[in-house]
């Protein structure tokens, strides 16, 4: 045997560990068993003779101890120069210690050079009880440092740089954290943002948006930027974020939106692998102490996405915060980076976690003005105007799902005719819309008061319309109450105040709002009167006695917590608020002391039914109504304009000859309502 084999100061160094290794009361039994080598392919490494005799085997001992002395004294050993610097870069970076690095150096060769994955297996060394041992003969270090090292505590684990081995024959070991990086560590110039994503800490794209397109947040953003910039100067530990809202709504880019204002640099925890695979909770919990200990000396924003990961309990367990609870709260109180965390819902979050969070912060979707101006940046080029005004009329449509669809429609926009491209661009976004539990666009019809046919002269009410519309445009502050038969206009009358006013309008149904899960239908509520509040809407709900009822009158708690809900909205709404009811009777009393002014629709009178008739035989290019047909209107007494509407509607697919044919519909209508107590029709 001689130590020319062995030229090179790297080639040196894998000999002696592999040597040490070997020594007498460590591995030295378990190279030779029977007669044989365990594993040939270490003697060979070593130039050990391959056919053994007994006199061979005598002599091995012999021949290993000469072997690591002469190496010992032959020079120095030394990992490549690459490899050297890259790991002592990556050893200043994480601020390990002497010991530290060097069992992170023999790991990561241990990854990509053969001899010392083999005596590893051959000496079960990666045993958690025996380990330790090993190491500190192997590299000449003290035992009880090596331990503390290997142990689940240490700066090594807790980075993810050694990680227990998942084979289930080799439970208890540890192994490096991956040999792809070992090889980017030993053969390849140190590229910070690599080795970073090979942990799952990316740097993400510049942001799309900027802080103009957050008008709904300016409040909360005007209290988040400057605590942000003092917390840096003051290198403040334990600063979490926790930021919620539906998909799509911008929660992401809005971080890289702040990073940007604050110039710092903004990275993100990955969800998938290098080969494409989920990241598991643990494991991203893993490169964000990474990510916090690598960055500790300079100032970054880190997030945290689909924080469900770690929140939301599953069926049968609870959530991995849940399940370590008192690990998360200290790892949210000791920080060292500001971190922000984003979810689609925070429904499941324990109390014990919202109180650690500096700001909690929804990222609702955008307001209507907001829409508005996104559809016309985003798809006016696709579409005609119309469209955009009735997309950005609903309120469940998110910047994402626009930008989704017009990917969609871009890509086969040459194929499709342009007078379909409307009804395309719907059909995708529906889609999604529904997918989400939403109402599909196509189906959400905005009423459009047609001009001919709409005249508040046809509404029988004592009250002056108009000046109340004037006295609203001085003062957009007012709740009213609408209440009369089906169809007389009350919610029509909605649609006129607000275009007389110049405020777009929000109609919600109780449809809309009612919901068979418990505590639902509060939520809806409060988020319908903030959404108007933040559109600057008019807010119309109808059939308002289904959250309005009398108190005394209710069976369930849950009721009462409903009705307790919308009076409390109503009575902080600083907007203009219009509530319509058929039954207003049922109302509970507590209610009608909050509506400023309460407005009674009844039946068309005489002259207006006549009047009404005639403007719809016009609309319709009918023969204008005879005097005979005039004298019969005249008659009518629980005729509404909703009677006169549907009539045209029918008109559509059952055309009338003349006004005398109209009316008789009307009045068959008017009949068939007659004496009934539920609500049908128009309103």
């Amino acid at each position: 045997m001689t130590p020319r084999r062995f030229q090179s100061p790297y080639n040196r160094l894998l000999a002696l560990w592999v040597l040490r290794a070997l020594a007498p009361g460590l591995g030295r039994s378990s190279l030779i068993k029977n007669g044989e080598y365990e594993d040939p392919d270490i003697a060979e490494f070593l130039g050990l003779p391959l056919n053994l005799d007994a006199a061979k085997v005598a002599a091995t001992p012999r021949m290993l101890d000469a072997l690591q002395a002469s190496l010992e004294s032959a020079g120095p050993t030394s990992l490549p120069r690459r490899a050297r610097g890259n790991l002592s870069k990556l050893a200043a970076s994480l601020k390990l210690n002497t010991t530290e690095e060097r069992v992170l150096e023999f790991f990561v060769c241990k990854e990509v050079e053969s001899p010392l994955v083999d005596m590893w297996a051959l000496l079960h060394g990666g045993k958690a009880s025996n380990s330790s041992r090993l190491l500190s003969k192997v590299l000449g270090l003290p035992q009880n440092a090596v331990s503390s090292v290997l142990s689940a505590s240490s700066r090594l684990t807790k980075c993810g740089l050694l990680k227990p081995s998942d084979h289930p024959h080799r439970i208890g070991t540890l192994n490096f954290h991956s040999s792809a990086l070992a090889k980017q560590l030993i053969r390849d110039t140190y590229q910070p943002s690599k080795l970073l994503k090979s942990f799952g800490v990316v740097t993400p794209a510049p942001p799309k948006l900027g802080l103009e397109d957050y008008p709904q947040l300016q409040a909360s953003l005007d209290l988040l930027l400057p605590y942000l910039k003092k917390v840096r100067s003051r290198r403040k530990v334990g600063v979490n974020v926790l930021i919620h809202g539906s998909p799509g709504t911008g929660k992401t880019q809005l971080v890289r939106v702040l990073g940007r204002a604050l110039d710092i640099p903004v990275y993100e925890l990955d969800t998938s692998d290098d080969d494409g695979d989920p990241m598991r909770a643990p494991r991203r919990l893993t490169a964000l102490n990474l990510a916090q200990t690598y960055f500790q000396d300079e100032p970054v924003l880190l997030v945290f996405d689909e924080a469900e990961d770690i929140f939301a309990p599953s069926p049968s367990n609870r959530s991995m915060a849940g399940s370590h609870k008192g690990w998360f709260n200290q790892m949210l109180e000791t920080n060292r980076q500001p971190v922000f965390w984003i979810s689609n819902s925070i429904d499941s979050l324990d109390p014990a976690f919202s109180r650690r969070f500096d700001f909690i912060l929804e990222v609702p979707i955008p307001p209507k003005a907001q829409r508005d101006r996104i559809l016309r940046k985003e798809i006016s080029k696709l579409v005609t105007p119309g469209l955009i005004e009735h997309l950005a009329g609903i309120e469940d449509l998110a910047p994402a799902v626009i930008t989704r669809a017009r990917d969609v429609i871009q890509v086969i926009s040459r194929d499709i005719p342009k007078g379909n491209r409307d009804a395309a661009f719907t059909h995708v976004i529906g889609g999604i819309l529904k997918a989400q539990g939403h109402t599909d666009p196509a189906r959400a019809t905005i009423q459009v008061i047609q001009p001919g046919l709409y005249d508040i002269a046809h509404l029988n009410t004592a009250a002056d319309l108009p000046q109340i519309a004037a006295n609203l445009r001085r003062n957009p502050s007012a709740r009213l109450c609408l209440y009369g038969p089906p169809g007389t206009g009350k919610t029509s009358f909605g649609h006129w105040l607000a275009q007389e006013i110049g405020q777009p309008l929000q109609l919600q149904k109780a449809s809309d709002l009612l919901s068979p899960f418990l505590g639902v239908t509060e939520q809806k509520i409060a988020r319908a009167f903030e959404t108007a509040k933040q559109d600057g809407s008019v807010l119309l709900i109808d059939e308002v006695d289904s959250f309005l009822q009398d108190r005394t009158q209710t069976r369930h708690s849950w009721e009462v917590t409903q009705i307790n809900e919308m009076l409390t909205q109503i009575e902080s709404f600083p907007g203009i608020l219009i509530a319509s009811t058929n039954l207003i009777a049922q109302l509970d009393p507590a209610s009608m002391r909050r509506f400023d002014i309460k407005l009674h629709f009844g039946y068309l009178l005489p002259d207006q039914a006549s009047r009404l008739l005639a403007s719809y035989c016009q609309n319709l290019r009918l023969p204008q109504p005879t005097s005979a047909d005039l004298d019969l209107a005249h008659s009518l007494e629980t005729a509404t304009p909703g009677d006169f509407a549907a009539v045209a509607r029918q008109h559509r697919f059952q055309p009338f000859r003349d006004a005398c044919g109209l009316l008789q519909a009307v009045i068959a209508k008017s009949d068939l309502k007659a004496g009934r107590s539920r609500r049908i029709g128009f309103q």
